[in-house]
């Protein structure tokens, strides 16, 4: 490498930036650690409230409450929480982990994430009708 003081001294400011540690193992414990931490700053069960709400838009509004009330009492938010905390140790490394919980600390990383269910809301209708359009053009036969 051309400049190796840069690099060095690039990758040691982005990993400061993010208050990520230069060399911090990427071990299953410091995984689960840093997805604890994330999860202090990321609530599920309001996550998972925002949810039932945008899915409950599809069922009559006179329905609508019972519906939400129902999901919410019959969920096991600890099952969802635990299933989440594993597969973000899992799929993410230390630094990635780390990177997402710095950015929900951000005023415009809470802002974009409360965003996101809105995003969701819209594209996941798009998504379904589309992979019925699919699964009728895949198997005209089938019912």
């Amino acid at each position: 490498m051309k400049y190796p003081a840069a690099a060095m001294a690039l990758l040691f400011a982005m990993s400061g930036a993010h208050g990520i540690a230069l060399g911090q193992a990427d071990t299953p414990e410091e995984r689960a650690r840093a997805v604890e931490r994330y999860f202090q700053e990321v609530s599920m069960r309001d996550l998972l409230n925002d949810m039932v709400k945008e899915v409950s838009r599809q069922i009559p509004p006179e329905r609508r409450k019972a519906f939400e009330d129902a999901l919410l009492r019959n969920v096991r938010l600890e099952v969802v929480e635990t299933a989440a905390k594993q597969s973000l140790a899992k799929h993410l490394t230390v630094a990635e982990i780390e990177l997402f919980t710095e950015f929900i600390r951000r005023p415009e990383g809470k802002s974009a994430m409360e965003k996101m269910k809105y995003y969701m809301a819209d594209l996941m209708p798009v998504i379904q009708q589309e992979l019925i359009r699919a699964i009728k053009i895949s198997a005209p036969n089938q019912p």
